[in-house]
């Protein structure tokens, strides 16, 4: 796989996908100013609770339904939401290597707003970073399976204590194919003009796992809206 330059992904509209008019070229995130403007999510997702900043999709919102969950990577435990219909395939998105859903709310504005609350109220996280996956890659699932119940006993003494369901709890980690992987992979840079080849043997959530001698985890979200040259030297 050859690494070219990094170009604007467009924009949602109406449900549909619109590429960017401009083919622009960018330097970091997904979207040229125009095309983060026009997206109808990408308000939603700067949304923390304290005021709607996407009126235009206000009517709509006030009818979704969501989950809210605490995932697990080792012992460091993140809150967040999820559309009720893929819940599970967004906590496997992210390489929790186990979950709770501990509610259900509708309205997404209301959503984002107990999330912001349940984060400040027990002392977890709403976002995991790379990096920080990179480093829990290998996440010990005892240390999970407490940090989780440790939160969900804090989280019954707050006040969300009045919307949360009994807790599911998955374990995600057959999921990850990492029994193939004998070492701490490596940390692969991202950047036009790099090159890497191997066969995939692992992911966990946005790492990818590549054996070519070594082992090296390539984070995907960096690979969005990259030019990819992508070839094989697999015999036909």
């Amino acid at each position: 796989m050859k690494i070219g330059e990094k170009k604007c992904i467009g924009h949602f509209a109406k449900g549909k996908h619109v590429k960017c008019p401009n083919s622009a070229v960018i330097e970091k995130g997904y979207y040229c100013n125009e095309c983060r403007l026009r997206d109808d999510f990408f308000l939603c997702v700067q949304c923390d609770g304290s005021q709607c900043i996407n009126l235009k999709r206000r009517e709509d919102c006030k009818e979704e339904r969501y989950f809210v969950y605490l995932a697990a990577f080792d012992s460091l435990v993140k809150v967040g939401i999820s559309m009720e219909f893929r819940v599970l395939e967004r906590l496997v998105e992210q390489g929790a290597d186990m979950a709770a859903k501990v509610g259900v709310v509708k309205d997404g504005f209301i959503a984002r707003k107990l999330e912001h609350e349940i984060m400040k109220s027990i002392g977890v996280v709403d976002r995991v970073w790379g990096d920080k996956k990179h480093e829990l890659i290998f996440g010990n699932p005892n240390n999970a399976a407490v940090a989780l119940f440790n939160a969900i006993s804090r989280l019954k003494k707050t006040d969300f204590a009045q919307h949360m369901i009994y807790p599911e709890i998955h374990d995600f980690r057959k999921h990850y194919r990492l029994d193939r992987v004998p070492s701490h992979p490596k940390k692969f840079a991202v950047g036009s003009g790099k090159e890497i080849s191997g066969t995939v043997v692992a992911a966990k959530g946005n790492l990818i796992i590549v054996e070519n001698g070594h082992y090296h985890a390539i984070n995907a979200h960096d690979l969005i809206g990259r030019e990819m040259e992508l070839y094989s030297t697999a015999a036909v």
